[in-house]
Order: structure tokens, then C-alpha cells, then sequence
């Protein structure tokens, strides 16, 4: 809870954060498409690891040119195998284990900019890199045993989203992006299928006896986005000229 807290106050902070130039205030839309894939268990380290697609939408209000807003909804691919290069479960023997699923990936986000991004009295701040980081819930079926009975129950888990991008305002009212952002989610189950093949289908391979290092579930978006102005307004001058 401390960590939430922590997080709540920065947000809050950045929401008073008076510029003293004048300010643009727009609401902004469109879709994103990219890849992801997972970390976990079955890929402790490797990047861009057995990707699937992943499509969406964001939603970002800007609130001046370097402090934005943004909210998102994604289904985002992930799958993974066993035995592969450099990875060893204890309790696996010879058996084979492959797991594949989407997840329906929530987000709230706030964006920081290195560089003035779209001031209204300065044409050249057209581009920016920027950092991202916020809060999350990740929605997916999760797999269970009950008195023999095997079953899929839609699941909702916290995660904390963070990553970088780039932005370039290609006109007055279209944007465009790329970025990567990473999902730690604080379950260890999403690599957890339904699998017939598994010794114990509720944790198959000796799972959470791997490293601690290992213990939860990431899975990275890289993608890239065209947003289109929904809604724009300007500011008084806050510096009293």
C-alpha cells in the first residue's frame, strides 16, 4: 500500500504543476497495434520471446506540453515452451509444456516529456522522447482445480506499467508514436494452462520452486499509435502579461 500511495501523490503533484506559459489543454484518441510476449518461468530473461499480436486503443489528455494523461485498452498475445536453451525446471524430467493466451491489458498512465511537445506558440516542438509509468489491471483466465474439476475463471490482477517512447505531431490535429512498455504483474500463473500432457496442470513443471527471481509473470508491449484530436482548448496566460 505505501508503494500506491507513493505513486498517488506523484500523480497528484504533476496535476498541480503550473507551467507559467500558456498552456494547451486537448483530448486526444486513436488506435495502437504492436507485439508482445512474455517473461516469466518458461523465459526468464529473453527479449521479443516467441511474440504474438497485440491491438488496441488509447485515450490521452494533455495537460501542457510536457505533462500528459493517457488510458488504454489492449489485448495483448503472449505464449511460451519448455524444454528450450538455458532453461531448467526442476521438477520436469523429459516432458514437454507450451502454454499460449490473450489477455485483456487495462492501463492509466502518465506521460513525461524530455523536450516542449506541441506548445502552442512554439511550431518546432513537433517531436519528444518521453517516459511513461502508471497502473494497471490485467484481465484473463485464470486456470484452477477444484475436487478434480478442472477450470478457467475470468481474473482480474494488479499491474504496474512503465516504458519509453517517442511522439511527432505530423499536423494540428494527428499525432504519431512508438514506444515499449513493460507489465510486472504480481501473479505467477499466466505461463498456467490447461494442458493434458502436464503432470500437475495447477502448477506443471515445478513452476514456483524455480528462483524467486523468477516468481512473477512480465509481459512487454512494443507498439506503435496514431492518436487524432478529439477536443482542444487554450489556457489563460498564467505569467499575468
Amino acid at each position: 500500500m505505501p508503494k500506491f500511495k507513493l505513486l498517488l501523490l506523484v500523480f497528484v503533484a504533476f496535476l498541480l504543476v503550473e507551467t507559467g506559459v500558456l498552456a494547451q489543454v486537448k483530448l486526444e484518441g486513436g488506435p495502437y497495434i504492436g507485439i508482445s510476449w512474455y517473461n516469466g518461468d518458461l523465459n526468464p530473461n529473453k527479449q521479443f520471446y516467441q511474440i504474438q499480436p497485440a491491438f488496441g486503443g488509447i485515450v490521452r489528455y494533455s495537460v501542457n506540453d510536457r505533462i500528459a494523461f493517457r488510458g488504454g485498452a489492449l489485448l495483448a498475445g503472449m505464449s511460451g515452451s519448455y524444454p528450450q536453451k538455458n532453461v531448467y525446471l526442476p521438477e520436469s524430467s523429459e516432458e514437454a509444456y507450451h502454454f499460449n493466451r490473450e489477455v485483456l491489458d487495462l492501463t492509466a498512465l502518465l506521460e513525461v516529456n524530455f523536450f516542449s511537445f506541441d506548445h502552442p506558440t512554439n511550431k518546432e516542438s513537433i517531436f519528444t522522447p518521453y517516459f511513461t509509468l502508471g497502473i494497471g489491471s490485467v484481465f484473463y483466465k485464470r486456470y484452477t482445480e477444484d475436487n478434480g474439476n478442472h477450470n478457467e475463471k475470468p481474473t482480474f490482477v494488479l499491474s504496474l506499467p512503465f516504458g519509453a517512447g517517442v511522439k511527432w505531431k505530423v499536423n494540428d490535429w494527428m499525432n504519431l508514436g512508438a514506444e515499449w512498455t513493460l507489465r510486472k504483474t504480481f501473479v505467477d500463473d499466466l505461463d498456467v494452462v490447461g494442458h493434458e500432457n502436464a503432470v500437475n496442470a495447477s502448477n506443471p513443471l515445478g513452476f514456483q520452486k524455480t528462483s524467486s527471481t523468477h516468481n512473477n509473470d512480465w509481459y512487454s508491449v512494443v507498439g506503435v499509435y496514431a492518436t487524432f484530436n478529439l477536443y482542444s482548448r487554450r489556457d489563460k496566460c498564467r505569467d499575468g502579461f
